[in-house]
């Protein structure tokens, strides 16, 4: 595995890029160490992480350049041999695999996700272009991890005490009258009023992130429908009908 090291020049350090609640290099620091590991892929990185914190080592990511002070050039040089050594679950070559787009995911989000899926002891790794590899049986694990992982990064406010399978009963209600009558001012209003109370919340515990994301998703699409003066009855009923039955199920 390919790295390479060079000396900084001890100027102080973005304290921007620096994550939070971790052990840093200080900024009047006389001379550092830049390590270039951008070879190496996201798991690794994170087995050095863990050990640099083990040993109380300061340091800071910026990236995937690991900058310490020149004084703990040694003992990292040592973390690092030890890092690329250590092993972590790898997918097996003969077994069916499943691929999840996360092209979309900055490098800190790849790297956590990583760090719960090591945790858990599922054999992953992520591949060029983005996207997510892991063993098809592990698939069930793999969906639910995803789930809690977008709740715990979800920068949305929770509901604050709201009642979401009242919210979501209203939400029905709502829709269950425009199933009948697409021009029904009562359920054009209630749904006028529901749906950015389901878009800008977080997802409440019990419900999936990606079955509540979905109910906003179409509750907006039904909001914008009965927006234009052109929309067709047809599509708002066939719309309005199929979100009823996708929360006849929850609530």
């Amino acid at each position: 595995m390919k790295w390479s090291k060079r000396q900084g020049k001890g100027e102080p350090i973005d304290r921007s890029l620096e994550p939070e609640g971790k052990d840093q290099v200080e900024e009047t620091a006389a001379a550092e160490i830049e390590y270039e590991l951008h070879e190496w892929a996201g798991e690794t990185r994170l087995v050095l992480d863990q050990l640099l914190l083990l040993k109380e080592v300061p340091h800071v990511w910026q990236g995937a350049t690991l900058v310490v002070r020149e004084e703990d050039e040694e003992l990292v040089d040592q973390l690092i041999e030890e890092a690329e050594t250590t092993s972590l679950p790898t997918l097996a070559p003969e077994v069916e695999k499943i691929e999840y787009d996360t092209s979309g995911w900055s490098d800190s989000e790849q790297t956590s996700f990583s760090a719960l899926l090591v945790r858990l002891g599922i054999p992953h790794e992520f591949v060029l272009g983005g996207g997510l590899l892991v063993e098809e049986s592990d698939e069930e694990a793999v969906e639910t991890a995803l789930d809690a992982f977008q709740v715990v990064n979800d920068e949305r406010p929770d509901l604050e005490g709201l009642d979401a399978n009242s919210l979501l009963t209203e939400v029905f209600v709502a829709c269950d009258r425009l199933r009948r009558d697409y021009r029904d001012d009562i359920g054009v209003g209630e749904l006028l009023r529901l749906t950015p109370v389901l878009v800008e919340h977080r997802p409440p515990f019990g419900i999936e992130a990606n079955q509540w994301d979905d109910i906003g998703n179409r509750s907006a699409e039904l909001v914008a429908l009965l927006s234009e003066g052109s929309a067709d009855e047809e599509e708002i009923r066939l719309q309005a009908g199929g979100l009823s039955e996708v929360l006849r199920i929850l609530i």
